[in-house]
């Protein structure tokens, strides 16, 4: 059981995050030039700093290719159980915490690592709230652009623009309730995912005033030259009339639009641009583009590979959090007075996995084919429980095969006798066949 503590405590030697001075956001218009600028300014040697790469992620986490497909990323861990076990058994109170929401929560923020480049968490409280009957986590994400965690510096700045050591996190008493997660020079995925965002805002601004110029009717009026009576009163109902562009000349002067013959001179363009920029989006987040955007090639066999590589970094996620779980979260929920030596903290794992099973199922038998495999491994693969009775059952089935060398195949008991109507049965009777000539060249 947890130490009950009043809620919003913060731990001695913590940080007041009041006393951090957070400035606003700076969502200035972005370009390349911009991104070149803050990567130089992240690794500079005698002056880094994050504040211009953080204020352009935090921008282009608007973009909704990007919140699609790190939410994709983020709810295949987010949507699991977490379970804490030891020598068999499960730590209940700790469940209790571990999937409450504010845990949650938690993970959500340290799984954003993996597009920040780096995190840090300050644990304040963790304690049994009696009214909502589930544990309360409370916990400070200190502002990214603070904090410094390149070696010489590995410390968080009361303001954002400076370098200066305010609170060394890694040292004492501060370190006590601190969670760290990522590289010092890490960038995150966001790094190259910035420049595929400002080329697709660049694209749809191009693509808006493409539709607004040609994908509405077009109205021209025309008048007598040096009428300027006229002219204001045609100007004056062409405003009346509505928002369409419209165009008003004297009469005997020419207008033409000249229409490009290309691909690049219609609409199509911007939404190839679109398009792309999405798609590397997506292979720099999920590293494929089959299960975000369908495309010309959408094969089966080609989407589960696609599928297999996203999976792969789902496991990459499960090891990342659980690596934070089982040592910096383990000694501070020890801090908070919970019993956790000798427990391991694990995803819930599905009872059963059938695609696996049957290419584990596939393996071994292909392996059995060919050299023996002990009775006691196809149990232990398989999670199958062994009947107390084995050897008697064992020799039935010895007994069973000796007298009738065909019981392998249910369909087809006397090959000789067998009817030739299926093609299953003419299948397992070829097979019967070929098994009775190789049991009398022994005998011959």
């Amino acid at each position: 059981m947890a130490v009950k503590v009043k809620k919003g405590t913060i731990p001695k030697g913590g940080i007041n995050i009041n006393q951090i001075d957070i400035r606003t956001i700076n969502r200035k218009t972005q370009d390349i030039e911009n991104w070149r600028t803050a990567i130089r300014s992240f690794e500079s040697i005698m002056n880094p700093s994050r504040v211009l790469l953080y204020d352009m992620y935090d921008d282009i986490m608007l973009d909704g290719q990007i919140v699609a497909v790190w939410n994709k990323r983020k709810d295949a861990i987010l949507n699991k159980t977490l379970i804490c076990s030891k020598d068999g058994k499960s730590h209940e109170e700790l469940e209790k915490m571990l999937n409450s929401p504010s845990m949650n929560e938690l993970i959500s923020d340290l799984l954003d690592t993996v597009i920040y480049g780096y995190t840090l968490i300050q644990i304040n409280n963790i304690w049994w709230n009696e009214e909502e009957e589930q544990y309360n986590i409370d916990y400070d994400l200190i502002p990214r652009k603070h904090v410094h965690p390149e070696p010489g510096f590995e410390c968080i700045s009361v303001q954002q623009s400076g370098t200066s050591r305010d609170f060394p996190y890694k040292e004492p008493p501060l370190n006590r309730y601190m969670i760290w997660a990522g590289k010092e020079k890490n960038m995150g995925l966001l790094c190259p995912a910035v420049q595929y965002v400002v080329y697709k805002r660049g694209g749809f601004g191009d693509w808006s005033q493409f539709a607004e110029m040609f994908g509405a009717p077009f109205r021209e009026a025309t008048y007598p030259a040096y009428d300027n009576e006229t002219r204001e009163k045609l100007i004056r109902e062409m405003e009346e009339f509505g928002g369409f562009n419209y165009l008003v000349h004297p009469e005997g002067t020419a207008i033409t639009f000249h229409e490009m013959q290309s691909a690049a001179g219609s609409s199509t363009v911007y939404k190839d641009l679109k398009d792309s920029c999405n798609a590397e989006i997506s292979k720099i987040i999920l590293g494929n583009t089959m299960t975000t955007e369908q495309g010309e090639n959408g094969a089966r066999s080609l989407g589960e590979v696609h599928l297999t590589v996203e999976e792969q970094k789902h496991k990459a996620d499960e090891r990342f959090i659980l690596s934070i779980l089982n040592t910096q979260f383990r000694s501070i929920l020890k801090r908070f007075g919970f019993d956790i030596s000798g427990w391991e903290i694990w995803f819930e794992t599905p009872e059963s996995d059938w695609d696996n099973m049957q290419k584990k199922f596939n393996v071994i038998s292909g392996v059995a084919d060919r050299v023996p495999v002990a009775d006691d491994f196809w149990y232990e693969e398989f999670d199958i429980p062994k009947p107390d009775n084995y050897e008697e059952l064992k020799e039935e089935m010895r007994t069973a095969k000796a007298i009738n060398p065909f019981a392998q195949f249910p369909a087809l008991q006397n090959p000789l006798a067998a009817d030739d109507n299926t093609p299953a049965q003419k299948v397992e009777k070829k097979k019967a066949q070929n098994l009775l000539g190789r049991a009398l060249s022994f005998f011959v």
